[in-house]
């Protein structure tokens, strides 16, 4: 199943390509595009999310997860409501900040949490690392599409931004 997973998120990864180009194509042309809305178990996409980057690579075949990096799930702390979202995109957004958290992290932990905000209808998700972190300068332009943060770190990972 972590074969047929791994195979899944690459799809996705090529399918967030093309749909980020038609986005821009439709943000141009003042469209608006279609949201895949379904029930999703936050639980179940953590779980792969983790599972995942465990076993994810670089390119030089050095696991991402280094071996004085624990990974640590507090989800199961409480019980979480199922959210309304599109499960491929969540999936690869918490995929992409594990990963990272992964990369910038050389030891320590790399905590994932998570708390409804039932005032609001809303589920908080924490990443939380031990790494470096993120410069405060470099905050607003990482969220761009294919940008990433310019230092001689970030420079020894692939990856698109």
């Amino acid at each position: 199943s972590m074969i047929k997973g791994c195979a899944g998120r690459l799809l996705d990864l090529v399918t967030n390509i093309m749909e980020m180009a038609k986005s821009e194509k439709l943000d141009s042309a003042g469209a608006a595009e279609a949201i895949c809305k379904q029930p999703v178990n936050i639980m179940d996409i953590v779980d792969e999310v983790i599972g995942m980057t465990e076993m994810a690579v670089d390119k030089n075949g050095r696991h991402l997860v280094g071996s004085n990096v624990i990974m640590v799930n507090n989800m199961c702390t409480g019980k979480l409501p199922m959210v309304i979202g599109d499960s491929y995109k969540i999936t690869q957004l918490l995929y992409n900040l594990v990963t990272n958290a992964a990369k910038f992290t050389p030891s320590g932990s790399i905590q994932l949490s998570a708390r409804e905000d039932e005032g609001r209808g809303l589920l908080e998700i924490d990443v939380c690392d031990t790494g470096k972190g993120i410069a405060p300068e470099a905050l607003k332009k990482i969220f761009e599409p294919f940008q990433q943060e310019e230092n001689k770190d970030s420079r020894s990972f692939q990856g698109i931004g």
